[in-house]
């Protein structure tokens, strides 16, 4: 399919959607956020851990760079190594490098059938630890969500679906694939989700499924609404390391006496950690952005990085430098410059302070 940037995500898998098609990146925003956007920040949502991201999504780009010049990036194939793959370097790029005016989208052929489930365990470590088995066994669920305890607590009243008292964690699981296998296959990831879980069922009618999805998509709007000066970070580890962070974010949050909220994309180690503090307790300000910095020393520790699709921007530049070496940034920085020599697009953006 091909698009211009200002086109929504949702227009995109409607009109793909009639020929029996999609395209795999789902954003919550999906509603009212555009392809543009969603190239920019290589954002992707929780179809990724099946299908991945834009980056694998996007077979081209038509754009434009700092200096004025139109160029064409990839292949109408899904294979090609001519050339440097500057399709994938733009996108994820966050508008430092050219201004993306088309893009030639790789659709996937709708699945037969799906089954969603639910899978509630005591703790938030019992629960990473079951999305370390999920991922390690042959059947990759195309989304496989993580809510812990607090913000099941915090979302009981923007909720339609039926949630737990006491629920440690939460995790929804959604398979898809032909209607000959599903079965077979939401039993095969059941079971990896069962040891040490309270409870795992199927969502037992489309009613069920549309309450929990509402659920995982009101969880950005409602804290906003309960703490409108959250720190929201969506940082990523490799899948086994997320016990690790999980159990560290915990602690992080008793030393330095913040309330720390986690939910995201867990098939990917997509992780949205929210910190909740009080914008009127200047203290309390001041222990939150110690704790977010000691927050991506634990990540790098774990060998994550920064952001999965949430991007740097201004708030995040300044730590950039913790997880790129200083050769690899200046070579970041001269490819900026080749692109956008007048340094017009995005400025300061991205990149730590000095380099454009």
């Amino acid at each position: 399919m091909v698009v211009e940037p200002g086109v929504t995500n949702q227009a995109v898998q409607e009109a793909a959607a009639e020929h029996g098609f999609f395209w795999p990146p789902d954003p919550t925003s999906a509603a009212v956020c555009t392809v543009g956007g969603n190239l920019a920040y290589n954002s992707a949502g929780p179809r990724a851990v099946k299908y991945g991201t834009p980056r694998e999504n996007t077979l081209g780009l038509q754009a434009v760079t700092g200096a004025g010049e139109e160029i064409r990036t990839g292949v109408q194939t899904t294979k090609g190594v001519v050339g440097y793959d500057l399709t994938r370097l733009i996108i994820g790029s966050e508008g430092t490098l050219a201004v993306i005016t088309q893009a030639t989208l790789k659709l996937t052929p709708l699945q037969e059938s799906r089954r969603t489930l639910r899978a509630v365990h005591p703790d938030m470590g019992a629960a990473a630890a079951a999305v370390a088995r999920i991922m390690a066994q042959p059947v990759v669920p195309c989304a496989l969500e993580f809510i812990d305890s607090r913000a099941i607590e915090m979302i009981r009243g923007y909720s339609e679906a039926d949630l737990p008292d006491g629920a440690g964690a939460l995790l929804m699981i959604e398979v898809d694939g032909a209607a000959a296998c599903i079965d077979e296959a939401a039993r095969a990831v059941a079971a990896a989700a069962e040891a040490g879980a309270v409870e795992v069922r199927s969502a037992a009618d489309a009613r069920e499924v549309q309450a929990l999805w509402s659920t995982r998509k009101a969880l950005s709007p409602a804290l906003r609404n309960i703490a409108p000066k959250k720190i929201n970070e969506d940082v990523v580890v490799p899948v086994s390391r997320m016990p690790d962070l999980i159990d560290g974010l915990g602690a992080l949050g008793e030393e330095f006496g913040i309330t720390i909220v986690n939910f995201g994309h867990a098939g990917n180690g997509n992780i949205h950690v929210n910190l909740l503090v009080n914008p009127d307790d200047p203290a309390e300000l001041d222990r939150a952005e110690q704790c977010l910095g000691r927050v991506f020393d634990l990540v790098l520790a774990l060998e994550g990085t920064l952001s999965g699709e949430h991007g740097v921007g201004l708030v995040k530049r300044d730590f950039v430098a913790r997880e790129i070496d200083p050769v690899t940034l200046a070579l970041m920085g001269r490819i900026k410059a080749q692109f956008d020599p007048n340094a017009i697009l995005n400025p300061g953006k991205s990149l730590p302070l000095g380099r454009s």
